[in-house]
């Protein structure tokens, strides 16, 4: 499950938007129950059927799998926890920075007549402005600079669906085995047959979504944590032991700012999550779809 060669998140920053072009929303209207609140920003729960619509194409008075709502939400939330982070330390798009931005997105295929191109400007603009750095950038950076400070010394055990990662983590509360479960149930052969362990390597050493779980554990004080989506699977990761290293200058983290910002976003900003959209875990950084029954995993997982 380590990072892919050449695998650099801030590299293409300003493709990330691109990436989840989908996930959008349309401006504020209807109710005034607030479904979503990232920091400042927030959504009512028509607006969260209006992303929803707009993500899968449906009419937004359609019933929709919790796992999709879920995700769409879950995207809404990292996107503007970056921007409301920013905003705290006096980084706001101006309004060339936006037309830049605007103009990367429609040389990327985007309709201008699109309704969601303004909140994806904001994004896309927030991207841009990590990547060119300066004064109030790494203000934000250094504030909470603790918070990524970490060598990771951790284990794991990788499965092919959520259900499954639950079943993991309900067979070690209640007294299973992390090291056997490993090397009987994980999908990923190398550390699987060493008990799960990948031992202690420094940050950018794994892909984005293990990294933030580990530091948001990190930061909760837990040491185990779980499902951690991947393109690999899902994991349920052990902290193994707590190495503090010191601080990177934000200067020196090149290629990484716009992960670390990311990663500093997602855990230092409020969020609220309405149930009925999906679950916000602190520790993993995520919304996430409410658990499937244990059952058939726990059958799986035994077989």
């Amino acid at each position: 499950m380590r990072r892919p060669p050449r695998f650099i998140f801030a590299r293409h920053s300003h493709r990330l938007v691109l990436l989840f072009v989908a996930a959008v929303v349309a401006s504020a209207c209807g109710s005034s129950i607030v479904a979503v609140r990232v920091g400042d920003s927030t959504l009512d729960r028509e607006d969260v059927a209006a992303l929803v619509a707009e993500v899968t194409g449906r009419s937004s008075d359609t019933t929709i799998d919790a796992m999709t709502t879920a995700g769409v939400v879950d995207r809404f939330v990292q996107y503007e926890a970056l921007v409301d982070l920013l905003a705290d330390y006096d980084v706001v798009a101006t309004s060339e920075e936006r037309s830049t931005a605007r103009d990367r997105l429609l040389a990327a295929g985007m309709d201008p007549g699109d309704p969601s191109l303004p909140r994806l400007i904001g994004w896309q603009a927030a991207l841009d402005l990590v990547e060119v750095g300066g004064p109030g950038v790494g203000a934000a950076y250094e504030a909470h600079v603790g918070l990524l400070s970490y060598e990771l010394c951790t284990s794991h055990i990788l499965v092919s669906a959520e259900d499954d990662a639950h079943a993991v983590i309900h067979l070690l509360d209640t007294g299973g085995d992390f090291a056997a479960l490993a090397v009987s149930v994980s999908q990923d052969p190398g550390s699987g047959q060493s008990g799960g362990s990948l031992g202690c390597v420094p940050l950018g050493s794994f892909v984005p979504t293990f990294e933030r779980a580990v530091l948001g554990a990190l930061a909760e004080g837990l040491s185990l944590v779980g499902p951690v989506p991947s393109q690999f699977g899902f994991h349920v990761i052990r902290i193994d032991e707590v190495r503090t290293v010191d601080p990177v200058q934000f200067e020196a983290l090149g290629p990484r700012a716009s992960a670390a910002l990311l990663q500093v976003a997602g855990l230092s900003r409020e969020v609220q999550v309405d149930a009925r959209y999906g679950i916000w875990d602190r520790a993993v950084g995520r919304v996430a779809p409410p658990a499937g029954p244990l059952a058939p995993a726990l059958a799986r997982l035994r077989s």
